[in-house]
């Protein structure tokens, strides 16, 4: 019998493709849906990068990274735009009808042509699953990031990220006729 935790991958990678297909078509437009599912893939990655190594250290250090650029990015263009509402198209049902026939072709592809480790049972009788040392040698100095010689490193992408918040918060609160007003 197959184990459900070895279809977790593929129904991440489902969802993955999912956002991509999601993100690309322009029926949801607005700057705060897009950055929803900017981080919700941003947020899969991370799961989808975690399964790669048992130390998930890397994988949250690249998901607060992408999360922080992102709300410094947001941040400004919200103070662009106007407050405009946010308007869903629900009655697009040839591009949700797509995506179905998509995901079902993908998965009976795969599982008919066995490309995929999921549906292999060598590998899911093995405890020791190969994904888990497959970036070891990749990955192993991310811990150091903190000790002597690179903490300084780390100190200064800190500061240059908390520099470019304040830049960016006095920029969009200066009275200029581009950027809209600040209610206060």
């Amino acid at each position: 019998m197959m184990k459900t935790t070895t279809f977790i991958p593929f129904f991440i990678t489902i969802m993955m493709i999912l956002m991509l297909m999601f993100m690309a078509n322009n029926i949801y437009s607005h700057p705060i849906m897009n950055m929803i599912l900017i981080i919700i893939y941003s947020i899969l990655m991370t799961l989808n990068m975690s399964i790669w190594k048992m130390n998930f250290m890397y994988s949250i250090m690249l998901f607060l990274i992408m999360i922080s650029g992102l709300l410094i990015i947001f941040l400004y263009f919200s103070s662009l735009i106007s407050n405009e509402q946010m308007t869903f198209i629900l009655n697009n049902n040839k591009l949700f009808l797509l995506t179905i026939m998509l995901n079902i072709m993908f998965l009976i592809f795969n599982i008919i042509n066995k490309k995929i480790y999921y549906f292999n049972p060598m590998y899911q009788t093995s405890e020791t699953n190969l994904l888990n040392k497959i970036n070891e040698k990749m990955f192993n100095n991310i811990l150091n990031l903190y000790t002597y010689p690179y903490n300084n490193l780390t100190i200064m992408c800190m500061m240059f990220l908390l520099i470019s918040l304040f830049t960016i918060i006095k920029i969009s609160s200066m009275k200029s006729k581009s950027l809209r007003k600040m209610s206060k």
